[in-house]
């Protein structure tokens, strides 16, 4: 049946060639090595090195360890700092909004007292009030004096306003 393989065609692409057979290497069994043989390879094999290599190679010692908590605690640390941050941030947020209804209210508030003033007394009654009981009266032509300011901010008055102008 070997022989039928060797023998064998197969088809690549459009041409068909003939399969090549290589002779076998007979492979070596365990037994065909002499026993003197078998004895001497073992011992050029030192187990204790291939032990140390192979404890070396794990990659796990002291140091890697060490490092590997040491970033693994900084992970976590800055994980419970970014939450307790976020959560002060987050309250913040709650007293600007609380903040803000406030100032929305007192406003409202404000514009509605402010409405209550100004429709509280018409102009006709402060004129009466103004005449009648404080004894208020209408300027005549002659007694407005106009004074012109240097300064745009305010007048100092250091003598009485005289009664006519020069």
């Amino acid at each position: 049946m070997a022989r039928y393989k060797r023998e064998m065609y197969y088809e690549d692409g459009n041409t068909v060639r003939r399969y090549e057979a290589y002779p076998e290497s007979p492979r070596r069994r365990r037994e065909d090595y002499p026993q003197e043989e078998r004895t001497s390879r073992r011992r050029n094999v030192s187990y204790e090195g291939a032990a140390r290599k192979a404890e070396e190679s794990k990659g796990f010692d002291l140091k890697y360890t060490a490092v590997l908590v040491f970033m693994l605690l900084m992970v976590v640390a800055s994980c419970v700092v970014m939450i307790t941050v976020q959560t002060e941030v987050d309250a913040k947020e709650k007293k600007i909004d609380s903040l803000r209804e406030s100032i929305q209210n007192i406003e409202a508030d404000n514009a509605a007292y402010e409405n209550k003033l100004d429709s509280m007394y018409s102009l006709e009654d402060i004129y009466s009030i103004a005449t009648g009981e404080l004894g208020m009266v209408y300027s005549q032509n002659g007694q407005i004096i106009y004074y012109e300011q240097e300064n745009g901010d305010y007048v100092k008055q250091y003598n009485d306003v005289p009664k006519t102008v020069d």
